[in-house]
């Protein structure tokens, strides 16, 4: 795998395992979870940059990092089952899974 997953890892530690798994045989996963890195890391070079458009550009990283993270708590939910991860996604979200129960 070419992208870091610092990220995840940090935003989702109790399922690194079920992440590296997702990666290496989801695609989807993978792109998505590329870009949650992706979007991270352009996020924190805006936040401490000195440039004028770094502040509106920060709410647009922003923006998208939280529908990412929506979408990956919905993956993460329909996998586990866990409460931890399904809790995080509205019920009206358009990325809502069916919630399969804990093993």
């Amino acid at each position: 795998m070419a992208h870091s997953i610092a990220g995840l890892a940090g935003e989702f530690p109790d399922v690194i395992a079920e992440i590296f798994q997702l990666i290496s045989t989801d695609p989807e996963f993978r792109r998505l979870a590329e870009e949650f890195e992706d979007v991270t890391h352009a996020l924190v070079e805006a936040e401490s940059s000195i440039e004028d458009n770094a502040f509106s550009n920060c709410h647009a990283l922003q923006a998208r990092r939280d529908e990412l993270r929506e979408t990956l708590c919905a993956i993460l939910c329909d996998i586990t089952g866990d409460a931890q991860w399904c809790d995080q996604v509205p019920l009206e979200s358009p990325v809502r899974r069916a919630r399969r129960p804990a093993a």
